[in-house]
């Protein structure tokens, strides 16, 4: 297996223990850049853009789950922290909301590097101005989650939140405006008072056998979604959704209530891979889907259909495609995280899996393979896209939190392909080498074609250090 190394790197501090659906990506702010948020144990979100870090949260309690999307379903992305003692906060840049300030309200504070002193420096922060970021909604929720997902679920347009509790329960919930009530207001002139008037309302709660691994979101060829909810030993749940009717669900809402009577069920089935019977049974499993398999547009009907990983603590990965294997892997580290990245920016997407050792594997759909190891033990894993200045496209980039309180970004993965090729050097260059002294071009060609290995490792050390070997 090809071992990599990579150069660019950035290094942030952030202190405490962070669990392991506390970190993402995402543009929170809607400007098109995407910003690196992470929760620890001690109730604090710190968000960093670029090469600094720009907010900071503060007095909340342990956070287990961060989430960036369209939570409101009104075409604007927005910030979810779920706390493991039953709190969700979701925040929220306003359209015209805009903080200079250094603290705000012991809440939300901004990057250590903001000082304006002078008018000069004022001016100079006009242009380098960081959006403010305003708690709009708080609910109590269940306890103990440590999964979310967003997304659309029952296929009804709508954006739904999933979480995934550590008592083996999934729950989904979608945000629904108060009737009689516009659905946000805020003071003139003041966009820290924007407030939003609904809730999230509970819709479905399922029941899992065993503990929750991971829990992901998963489309068919036709476009219909389900939940896939990993289980031990590399098998998982799948929950088809139906659609219900918004406007219904809107006449439910009531103040004191919290979900509805009148939710459709769910087309729930478990599926036991067949490579699960070798596996110990309790091994914590991780699921991932709708991986991209290129171009749809240029597609046959079969190859539109998107394949999901499934890894276990074991080491073993896995491509699944309509509940058939398509390839296995077996690694020798312990596999804690699983993500995806179009990491070679051909279209399709690639496995990303990382070990508490700092091992990590990024393995194709052709089950090309490269490794790269970081030298110290990781706590948390993640990647994707990172925004390192605003005029600039996203990069790549993989994300490790330490047990040393620091947080590694290695961005712009400069790989163009994972498949390792053998040497293959071109005839008709090497040709003219060797057309000299009368040679004709048919002798080159046959002493090219027929080079034996002592000659060829004497052609390397001349053309690679220029020295003839003898």
């Amino acid at each position: 297996m090809r071992a990599i190394s990579l150069v660019n790197r950035l290094e942030f501090q952030f202190m405490g223990n962070v669990a392991r659906n506390a970190v993402t990506l995402g543009d929170i702010d809607n400007d098109g850049c995407n910003e690196l948020i992470i929760g620890n144990n001690k109730g604090e979100v710190a968000i960093f853009k670029g090469k600094e870090k720009i907010k900071k949260i503060t007095d909340l309690t342990f956070v287990s789950c961060v989430a960036v999307g369209d939570i409101f379903n009104k075409q604007k992305n927005s910030l979810v922290i779920v706390t493991a003692d039953g709190w969700c906060y979701i925040y929220e840049v306003p359209d015209d909301g805009i903080s200079l300030s250094e603290e705000v309200d012991g809440q939300v504070q901004s990057g250590e590097v903001l000082e304006y002193s002078t008018e000069s420096n004022r001016s100079q922060g006009d242009k380098d101005e960081k959006p403010q970021l305003v708690c709009v909604h708080i609910q109590r929720i269940p306890a103990n989650a440590k999964n979310i997902v967003l997304g659309d679920i029952d296929n009804d347009g709508m954006i739904e939140m999933i979480l995934g509790l550590t008592d083996r329960v999934v729950r989904s919930y979608r945000w629904v405006n108060e009737p009689h009530k516009p659905s946000e207001t805020t003071t003139a002139h003041n966009p820290e008072n924007l407030q939003y008037f609904g809730k999230l309302i509970a819709l479905n709660k399922w029941e899992c056998a065993n503990q929750i691994g991971s829990i992901t979101l998963h489309h068919t060829s036709d476009g219909k979604p389900s939940l896939l909810i990993a289980q031990p030993g590399g098998t998982f749940m799948r929950i088809r959704c139906q659609p219900d009717d918004s406007g219904q669900a809107q006449e439910n809402l009531e103040l004191s209530g919290s979900s509805s009577d009148t939710m459709p069920g769910s087309a729930i089935d478990y599926q036991f891979l067949g490579i699960s019977r070798m596996r110990n049974q309790n091994i914590s499993t991780e699921i991932l889907g709708d991986f991209q398999s290129g171009h749809l547009e240029s597609q046959s009907e079969d190859a539109k259909k998107c394949p999901y990983a499934v890894a276990t603590l074991d080491g073993t990965i896995m491509l699944v495609q309509d509940e058939v294997i398509l390839w296995a892997i077996a690694v020798d580290h312990q596999i804690f995280a699983l993500c995806k990245l179009d990491v070679t920016g051909n279209g399709m997407d690639d496995i990303v899996v990382c070990s508490w050792d700092g091992q990590t594997y990024i393995l194709d759909q052709e089950k090309n393979c490269v490794r790269f190891h970081l030298d110290e033990p990781v706590q948390a894993f993640h990647c994707g896209h990172y925004s390192l200045t605003i005029n600039d496209e996203p990069v790549t980039c993989l994300v490790y939190i330490t047990f040393k309180n620091t947080v590694i970004v290695y961005y712009d993965i400069p790989l163009k392909e994972l498949k390792c090729k053998k040497y293959e050097p071109r005839l008709d260059l090497l040709r003219e080498l060797y057309m000299k002294d009368g040679t004709t071009p048919e002798e080159a060609q046959d002493v090219v074609e027929n080079l034996d290995r002592k000659k060829k490792s004497q052609l390397i050390h001349r053309l690679l250090y220029n020295v003839k070997k003898s």
